[in-house]
C-alpha cells in the first residue's frame, strides 16, 4: 500500500461556487417505458429515490465535524503531567454498543507477548492471488478472531517527554508499569528522531482515565491507543485495543461477517494507532495507520474439504503485516483464527424479521432505506424496501430487476456490494453494505473543490469500477458526485443502479433519454442512440466538476444548459495542468467514435494522467486515500441527513392486493450469495 499523495504534487483550482443539486430523469425506455415522457426521477444514495433538495447544504454541525471530535492534545496531557490523574473525553469517545465478542476467558492469548504461540506456524506473509483457488466455496459465516499483535512499530516520528510517557504507563491498562518506567528512565531524549518509533515498546495501547466533568467523581473509561478495522466485501468492523503495550497489543475480539461471494472475497485488516498530540510536532491528536493484511479466502482454502462443514481456514496463526507506507518491509504481526461456516440447504430464509432496523437513512416514492442490523452477525447493514405494487404502476419492473441483477453478479470493491435479496407479498427487500462515510456530493460541498490528487483518486476507482460494469456489458449511464459513497477509509462505493442498461454490448447502441442534466451526453440529447461511451463523456464532467466545484456547461436554464453542451467551447481555469486538460478534453470530445475510451477503457488507462498508477495495485485497495472521513464505527450516522436519521424505523405495513401473474414477475427475486468465483 503506498501514500496516494507520494504521486502528485499539483493542485488544480477554479471559481469558488457551491455546487447545485441533480435530479435523474429517466424519459420513457426501450420497453414497456417508451410511452412515459417526463417520469422523473430523483436519485440518492443506494438508489433510494427521494428528494435532493435537503442534502444541498450539510446538517447543522457537520461543516465542522471533524473540529467538534474530543482529542488528545497536549493542553490535555499538560494537566496529566501537573499531576492531575485525569482527562474528560465527554460522551465522544463512548462506543456504541456493537456485537464484538472478548475472547478473554473464553479463547485467550497466552501470556507472555514476548513468546508468542507457534503451534499453528510461524508468521507468514499473505496475499492476493491473481487466480481462483480450485476449492469452490460457498456463502456462510466467516468468524474472525483476532487475538494479540507483536513488534508493531509507530509509522512517524515521535517526540520523547519522559514525563508524558512516565504518566501514560501510569494509566496503561494490563501493563507493567514498574518495567515500562525502568525502559523510560533509560531514554536518551537526543536520539534520532527517526529511532523514535521504537516507543511502541514504551506506550501501552489503552488508557485507564477518568471520564467525570464533576472533580469529586471517579468514572473510569477505557481509552484505546490502538484499534484494528476488518473488512469483507465492503462491511467492516472496528475492534479496539484491550491492554499491554502498543508494539504487543492485547485484543481479543471476536467478530462474525455474512461472506456471500467467497471464491472472490477479501479479507483486510488495518492496524490504527492514535498518538497523542503532545508526542507529535503538531501538538494535535492524528490517528495513523501502522499496517495490513490482505488475503483472499479462496487462497486459503488449501485443502479440499466438504462444503457442507465448518472449516477453520487459519488456527492462530501469526500473519505479518505490510508497512502500507513502503509496500515491501513488514511492521509487526498480528495472530488471528479464521473460521468459515458454509450455508446449507436448510438454512431458514431471509426475512424483515432477521433485521433489527436502527435508522432511517433514505426515503422516496416506492419505499425507504434504513439503516439494519443483523441478528445472527450482528453486522450493519442498509436495507432497501420497495413497495411491489408501486413499481408495478409506474413500470418500474425491469429497472427494478436489473438493478437487483446487476448488484448480485458485480465484483468490483469500488461498487456496494448486494448481500442478500428477499420478498413479501407485498415488498421487495435489497440488503446492501452499508457505506458510511457520506456521499461525495456532501463532501465536495463542504470542500467547494478537490486538489488535484484528490479528485484523480476517486476517478481512477471510478474507472475501476466502470471497466467492471463495461466488461459485463453493463452501461451505468448516471454518473454523479451524489450516487458516489465514501467508505471509512476514503475509498469511492459507486451506488444506484437504477438505470444502468444491461446486455450492452461494444457498439450497440439505445435510445432511453435518461440521466442528470449537467451530465448529458451531447448524442443523447441529438438523439441519435448512443453506445456505453456515455459513461466516459459523465466521468470527464465529473473529473471537471471536482477540479472548478461546477460542470463545465452549468446553467440554472436546462435548455441553455443542454444548448451549452452541444456549442459550447470547453473554458478552463488558468492554473489547471496541460496534463489534465488533455484528459479532460478526449473525454467530453462530442464525437462518441473520437472520444477516448471508444475502443475501450484500456484506452484511458493508457493516458498519461494515469503514467503513475499501478491498475492492480488500485483494484487490491493499495493506495491510501489522501481523505478520510471522520466515521467513528460502523453505527455512525453522522454523515447522513438528520431529515431521515430523525424518523422512526420502521417496516411499514401496506395493503396492495397482486395478481398471481403479477407477483410471478418477482419469482427470482431471493439472492443469499454466488457459489462462482466470477462476476460474469
Amino acid at each position: 500500500m503506498s501514500n496516494w499523495k507520494k504521486l502528485f504534487k499539483s493542485k488544480a483550482s477554479g471559481d469558488e461556487h457551491p455546487p447545485s443539486s441533480r435530479a435523474s430523469a429517466d424519459y420513457g425506455s426501450d420497453d414497456q417505458r417508451a410511452g412515459n415522457e417526463n417520469n422523473n426521477r430523483s436519485s440518492g444514495s443506494y438508489g433510494q429515490n427521494y428528494s435532493r433538495e435537503a442534502s444541498k447544504t450539510p446538517v447543522d454541525g457537520q461543516a465542522t465535524f471533524s473540529e467538534s471530535r474530543k482529542t488528545l492534545a497536549s493542553s490535555d496531557l499538560s494537566k496529566i503531567s501537573s499531576g492531575v490523574n485525569k482527562l474528560n473525553l465527554g460522551d465522544e469517545n463512548k462506543e456504541p454498543v456493537l456485537i464484538t465478542k472478548n475472547l478473554e476467558n473464553t479463547d485467550p492469548v497466552i501470556e507472555n507477548d514476548d513468546e508468542p504461540s507457534t503451534s499453528a506456524g510461524s508468521s507468514y506473509s499473505v496475499s492476493l492471488s491473481q487466480q481462483n483457488s480450485s476449492n469452490r466455496m460457498k456463502p456462510g459465516l466467516l468468524t474472525v478472531k483476532v487475538y494479540s499483535s507483536k513488534d508493531l512499530e509507530i509509522p512517524v516520528p515521535l517526540r520523547i517527554n519522559k514525563q508524558i510517557l512516565s504518566k501514560l504507563a501510569s494509566l496503561g491498562q494490563h501493563v507493567n508499569e514498574e518495567e515500562l518506567n525502568e525502559k523510560i528512565d533509560a531514554l536518551n531524549e537526543s536520539l534520532d528522531e527517526a529511532a523514535n518509533t521504537n516507543l511502541s515498546y514504551y506506550l501501552p495501547s489503552t488508557l485507564r482515565i477518568n471520564s467525570s466533568a464533576e472533580p469529586n467523581k471517579n468514572v473510569i473509561a477505557q481509552y484505546n491507543l490502538v484499534y484494528a478495522i476488518i473488512e469483507v466485501e465492503n462491511s467492516s468492523e472496528r475492534i479496539s485495543s484491550v491492554g499491554n503495550t502498543i508494539a504487543h497489543t492485547k485484543f481479543n475480539s471476536v467478530t462474525t461477517f455474512d461472506v456471500t461471494s467467497p471464491n472472490n472475497a477479501i479479507l483486510t485488516i488495518q492496524i490504527y494507532i492514535r498518538i497523542p498530540g503532545s508526542l507529535l510536532e503538531s501538538n494535535k491528536q492524528e490517528d495513523h495507520l501502522i499496517g495490513s493484511i490482505m488475503c483472499k479466502l479462496s487462497d486459503l482454502n488449501r485443502n479440499s474439504f466438504d462444503n457442507l462443514r465448518p472449516v477453520r481456514l487459519l488456527n492462530h496463526q501469526w500473519i505479518n503485516l505490510k508497512n502500507p507506507y513502503t509496500d515491501d518491509d513488514l511492521i509487526g504481526s498480528l495472530n488471528v483464527t479464521l473460521d468459515f461456516k458454509p450455508l446449507t440447504k436448510e438454512s431458514k430464509p431471509l426475512s424483515i424479521d432477521d433485521f433489527d432496523l436502527l435508522k432511517v437513512i433514505g426515503k422516496g416514492s416506492f419505499g425507504k432505506v434504513m439503516q439494519v442490523r443483523k441478528k445472527d452477525t450482528g453486522k450493519i447493514y442498509a436495507l432497501k424496501s420497495i413497495r411491489k405494487a408501486h413499481i408495478v404502476n409506474k413500470m418500474e419492473v425491469t429497472h427494478t430487476l436489473a438493478e437487483k441483477f446487476v448488484l448480485s453478479r458485480v465484483n468490483s470493491p469500488f461498487i456496494v456490494p448486494l448481500k442478500f435479496a428477499f420478498q413479501s407479498s407485498e415488498k421487495l427487500y435489497l440488503v446492501l453494505s452499508f457505506i458510511n462515510g457520506g456521499e461525495l456530493f456532501y463532501h465536495l460541498q463542504k470542500a467547494r473543490r478537490f486538489p488535484l490528487i484528490r479528485a484523480k483518486f476517486y476517478i481512477c476507482e471510478l474507472l475501476s469500477a466502470i471497466e467492471t460494469l463495461h466488461s459485463m456489458n453493463i452501461v451505468y449511464r448516471d454518473l454523479k458526485p451524489e450516487n458516489i459513497l465514501l467508505d471509512y477509509q476514503g475509498h469511492i462505493a459507486l451506488c444506484d443502479f437504477g438505470l444502468c442498461k444491461i446486455n450492452m454490448k461494444l457498439d450497440q447502441k439505445t435510445n432511453t433519454f435518461c440521466g442528470t442534466p449537467e451530465y448529458l451526453a451531447p448524442e443523447l440529447l441529438l438523439n441519435k442512440g448512443y453506445t456505453r461511451v456515455v459513461d466516459f463523456w459523465t466521468l470527464g464532467v465529473l473529473l471537471y466538476e471536482m477540479l472548478t466545484s461546477l460542470p463545465p456547461f452549468y446553467d440554472e436554464d436546462v435548455s441553455i444548459m443542454y444548448k451549452k453542451i452541444l456549442e459550447d467551447p470547453l473554458i478552463f481555469p488558468s492554473d489547471m495542468d496541460s496534463v489534465t486538460k488533455d484528459l479532460i478534453s478526449k473525454l467530453l470530445n462530442r464525437d462518441p467514435a473520437q472520444r477516448l475510451g471508444y475502443h475501450g477503457v484500456s484506452e484511458i488507462k493508457s493516458h498519461q494522467f494515469f503514467k503513475d498508477i499501478d491498475w492492480v495495485k488500485l483494484t487490491n485497495k493499495g493506495y491510501i486515500p489522501p481523505y478520510k472521513p471522520q466515521v467513528k464505527n460502523s453505527l455512525d450516522i453522522s454523515n447522513i441527513s438528520s431529515e431521515f436519521t430523525d424518523e422512526r424505523p420502521m417496516d411499514s405495513v401496506v395493503d396492495d392486493f397482486l395478481s398471481e401473474s403479477v407477483q410471478k414477475q418477482f419469482g427470482g427475486w431471493t439472492y443469499v450469495g454466488s457459489f462462482g468465483g466470477s462476476a460474469n
